[in-house]
């Protein structure tokens, strides 16, 4: 068993990036996976979302920016979800102060690839030294955004990153793809932003999407994945079918069946958005 790494990444903030570890962690392992959750995020959020939250002594993943003999394996703790752990974020964390080393998320995460079926990485809303660690350490990057034309520029320049990092420090790098999240297709903004990613990325790189729903704030209030929270809403619905599109695309040998064409309706998000939907 070697783990296949998965940076979930966008330096926008408020796209869903936690939201979206946390949920896809949760039903990959619901799926008999072994997963385990990077939590780079100084806030903890992913951490949170979990039931998991460090005290001020318990090692944390950013210890690895300060010390490159640090034995991450310490630091893992159990979470509120069977087959799911958490390497937890440290809350104090300065990023100015850490050592500028990209391989050394990598070369932690190294121990770790023998024991999990796939480690999820929440990272940062921003291009810092954790972010391009989170780069250089994965093999797939999921780029959760928002139908918004600023968010769509956001990703153009963010990929512009990845495939630059990916190119000087990563050669594991494999593929990128994009979640569209808190969507509402029948609104012709998020349409035409569909249409530039489509045409930008191509369809197979644009998995199915996440529609708006109080259920995931009320999950993460409650500390758990949607899964367990509201197992039949719409969100948890959603993330199970963007837990199949990841299984199918990069932890399977199979490939990626063609969707049928459709035209849009009430449940288009729950199938992948291709160019003919639009």
């Amino acid at each position: 068993m070697t783990a296949q790494i998965i940076a979930v990444a966008n330096r926008k903030g408020g796209v869903g990036k936690t939201t979206t570890t946390v949920n896809l962690a949760s039903e990959l392992a619901s799926r008999g996976r072994r997963v385990l959750v990077v939590d780079l995020d100084p806030q903890g959020h992913a951490g949170l979302g979990l039931d998991v939250v460090p005290s001020r002594s318990d090692a944390t993943v950013h210890q690895i920016f300060g010390d490159r003999r640090v034995d991450l394996t310490s630091a893992v703790k159990k979470s509120c979800v069977t087959n799911v752990d958490v390497l937890p974020a440290e809350h104090e964390f300065d990023v100015h102060g850490a050592v500028n080393d990209p391989l050394s998320l990598a070369r932690g995460l190294a121990a770790f690839e023998d024991r999990y079926d796939a480690i999820v990485i929440d990272t940062s809303p921003s291009i810092d030294v954790t972010t391009v660690a989170a780069l250089t350490a994965a093999q797939y990057v999921l780029i959760p955004t928002q139908l918004h034309y600023l968010a769509y520029d956001g990703i153009v320049r963010f990929s512009n990153v990845l495939f630059k990092v990916a190119s000087m420090v990563n050669r594991r790098f494999t593929d990128l793809a994009i979640v569209p999240v808190q969507i509402d297709v029948r609104t012709n903004l998020q349409r035409i932003v569909l249409a530039k990613l489509l045409k930008e990325f191509g369809p197979k790189r644009i998995l199915r999407g996440i529609r708006t729903d109080i259920s995931l704030a009320e999950a993460f209030g409650s500390r758990k994945p949607v899964r367990l929270y509201r197992p039949h809403s719409r969100a948890a619905t959603d993330y199970a079918l963007l837990a199949e599109d990841v299984l199918t695309l990069w932890m399977t040998d199979r490939r990626r069946p063609e969707p049928p064409i459709e035209t849009l309706g009430a449940s288009a998000a729950r199938r992948p958005l291709e160019e003919s939907q639009v």
